[in-house]
């Protein structure tokens, strides 16, 4: 109850501060810089079909605009000027947001970190497994630029399976097991510097084969977003909603709230949207995805048709997660600890997941990529 209690002092005490703060750089700003215009990220949305037509949301967020300046510093500076402006966002609270899809339209006010939800009811039928693009507008503001992914995705009735992915340590080498090495990659490298693990993007268009849609939940801040969507298309990697967290403070979360609350929560809302489809859950060992995805199993019996764990662990870690799979035995579930992304390419092609020659054109890319310089930022498979 003590250690409630001070939370919930900290809680307060830091929304306050952030407020505060926040309102006297927002009017030093406006005094200084008036005629900033407003800068909308479009944060990939997804939707199903109903009865009679679709439904489904995107995110996105409103910030003033920041103009990236020209500069002949060196790489390593560039990098940690990026990191640094990443964070250092410019919100705009209560502001009007216009979505429309076709003839239907959505409105939503931004919130006070500058986060706002289009959520759309349409009577019309998208045709087979859809992008659909959403015109974003701000009504009352003639200044202002659009970025990120304004589309809702939408699986067709042919779709076998979804996929539901981390990120970190997953298909991104972040080391998230070492705070230092994971500090310095997230700080001082670019996405185009940043490696994927070898074979990964193969293996990822198999399970996609055109038809399976792909979801990825990460506890990385919305801050990242611009750079893992720039990563992905760099390593050619399938693109999918992004879920991720809100590091801010405000009335009903203290900073971001657990890492494990957070993905079984978006976890939950894929599978919730998405009640006939099957998944398969790829992950690392390196947090905590083995127990996440064991919470999931229990929660949806019969759902889950496997779940590939990366091994990025110590000896202590791996013995807890092999008695996760263990247990997950006994509910006919297969979770495998891989050490690369041939193992799951190999288990996927032996399920009927993925073809044949699908896996042997992941193992070839993974052959090639350790016997080749690797290039940062190039498509390593």
């Amino acid at each position: 109850m003590a250690g409630e209690h001070w939370k919930a002092l900290f809680h307060r005490l830091g929304m306050r501060t952030e407020n505060a703060l926040e309102a006297v750089a927002a009017l030093t700003r406006q005094r200084l810089h008036p005629e900033v215009p407003l800068h909308i990220i479009a944060y990939r949305g997804f939707g199903a079909r109903a009865s009679s037509g679709w439904q489904g949301s995107l995110g996105g967020r409103v910030l003033k605009y920041r103009k990236h300046r020209q500069t002949h510093a060196s790489e390593l500076w560039r990098n940690l000027r990026a990191s640094y402006a990443r964070f250092d966002t410019r919100e705009v609270a209560g502001v009007l947001v216009r979505g429309r899809v076709g003839d239907d339209t959505a409105e939503a006010i931004t919130d006070e970190e500058g986060y706002f939800t289009l959520s759309f009811e349409s009577m019309d039928q998208p045709p087979g497994a859809a992008e659909l693009e959403v015109h974003i507008t701000l009504p009352d503001f003639t200044g202002y630029r659009l970025d990120g992914d304004a589309m809702i995705v939408v699986p067709g009735s042919h779709a076998r399976f979804g996929i539901i992915s981390d990120i970190d340590d997953t298909l991104l080498v972040t080391r998230a097991t070492s705070l230092l090495r994971m500090m310095r990659l997230t700080l001082l490298e670019s996405s185009a510097t940043r490696l994927a693990f070898d074979g990964v993007a193969e293996f990822y268009r198999a399970l996609h084969d055109g038809r399976n849609p792909f979801f990825y939940v990460s506890s990385s801040p919305w801050n990242l977003y611009e750079f893992l969507t720039d990563f992905m298309r760099l390593n050619d990697i399938v693109p999918g909603p992004l879920m991720l967290r809100d590091f801010g403070i405000d009335e009903s979360k203290f900073i971001a709230g657990s890492h494990r609350e957070h993905k079984v929560a978006q976890i939950r809302a894929v599978m919730d949207q998405y009640p006939a489809l099957p998944f398969i859950l790829s992950g690392d060992s390196g947090q905590h995805d083995p127990e996440i995805y064991a919470t999931i199993c229990a929660e949806y019996p019969g759902r889950i048709q496997a779940i590939y764990i990366r091994d990025v662990s110590d000896h202590w870690r791996r013995q807890s997660v092999q008695s996760l799979i263990t247990q997950l035995k006994q509910q006919n579930v297969d979770m495998l600890l891989l050490p690369d992304t041939i193992a799951a390419a190999q288990h996927a092609a032996a399920h009927g997941f993925i073809e044949q020659m699908s896996a042997e054109s992941v193992i070839a890319s993974v052959h090639q990529a350790q016997t080749t310089t690797r290039t940062p930022g190039s498509h390593t498979g």
